[in-house]
């Protein structure tokens, strides 16, 4: 067995599979997918597959890397994972609402207006607030709450005038700021590197349409992961404005219905590997807010119960909790478990 690892634009992202590759003795090789010579890459040997870093920073490479994905996927007929499907609902978030809708899942309702009129229609009669978004980029920091409709008109100006961008330098609503500061205090290199992502996330302009959701009040967003046949889940609870993107965590349990409703949602659509934030719609279920296959840790484990670390599985007609640490190496090495289980 030989995987192929398809880096992205990025020095670092691809370093979590490295290590799982080495954890179970699999003998890899890194593609770098932005490159020009990706495709004599791909067929330079015979890779039993290939392990996916999704882009999720600019829209340049976030194309970049779907559209070379697809063609590995569907038209060279590889196996990859995420799989295809699975990387492109993630950090898109006007293709994610296509998706959703299309499908009949149940979501926020979410509009893409490439017309500034009717935009403009839009918010002359909307409720407030109203959630707009950035269509890529990650932990909130391209969402934001428009209370009004002097708001609205300016943000709409700027969208069809000269862009949008995310604010230059970290999320300063992320729990734990201090101690991320002297992390890089002692890692000068890492320093480099953030700067480097600040720049490219604020140079991303985004210009020409806007994304507006309906906002649904609430104090926390629950988070549901599957990887196999492993489910997790915990709540991210609201700091600001806004759940998305802050460290403040809630380790509850979550419902049966809700992990029945997440189970559901991914084997329909035969997802392996997926993060699905939702919130709950008030009258008993959920709406999914985002879907993300590559997601980050605030600790070494996503779920807890009774105040002890483990995962919930799908056992004789019942759910079940298991005793462990099974989000080793950000769950790369779980996503390896699986991934071998499918190459069975």
């Amino acid at each position: 067995m030989k995987l192929g690892i398809l880096k992205n634009e990025f020095d670092d992202n691809h370093l979590s599979w490295i290590s799982a590759c080495n954890k179970f003795n699999i003998e890899y090789k890194i593609i770098d997918f932005t490159s020009s010579n990706w495709v004599k890459e791909i067929k330079s040997e015979d890779y039993t597959a290939f392990l996916t870093c999704p882009s999720a920073r600019q829209t340049l490479f976030k194309s970049l890397y779907d559209e070379r994905l697809h063609v590995v996927n569907k038209v060279m007929k590889k196996f990859v994972y995420p799989s295809y499907e699975e990387v492109s609902v993630h950090e898109n978030k006007k293709y994610l609402s296509y998706w959703l809708s299309a499908n009949n899942e149940p979501h926020p309702d979410t509009n893409v207006f490439y017309s500034k009129e009717e935009a403009e229609e839009y918010i002359n009669t909307s409720e407030y607030p109203i959630v707009a978004k950035f269509n890529i980029g990650a932990s909130g920091k391209g969402v934001r709450i428009l209370y009004n409709i002097e708001e609205a008109k300016e943000y709409i100006n700027q969208a069809f005038g000269s862009g949008l961008r995310q604010s230059w330098g970290p999320n300063l609503k992320m729990g734990g700021f201090k101690s991320r500061i002297l992390k890089l205090l002692k890692n000068p290199a890492r320093i480099i590197k953030r700067v480097k992502v600040y720049s490219m996330v604020y140079n991303e302009v985004q210009k020409g349409f806007v994304i507006f959701q309906k906002f649904i009040p609430h104090n926390y967003e629950w988070r549901v992961v599957k990887i196999g046949e492993s489910y997790f889940g915990h709540q991210k609870i609201k700091q600001g404005e806004k759940a998305s993107g802050t460290k403040g965590i809630d380790y509850n349990e979550p419902p049966v219905k809700l992990l029945n409703f997440v189970k559901n949602l991914c084997e329909k659509h035969n997802f392996n590997c997926m993060a699905v934030d939702l919130f709950e719609d008030g009258n008993g279920g959920y709406l999914i807010n985002e879907l993300q296959c590559i997601f980050g840790h605030v600790q070494s484990y996503i779920c807890e119960k009774d105040g002890k670390p483990g995962r919930f599985v799908f056992k004789e007609d019942k759910w079940l909790f298991e005793e462990g640490m099974f989000n080793t190496n950000l769950s790369y090495d779980l996503r390896m478990e699986n991934i071998l289980e499918i190459l069975k």
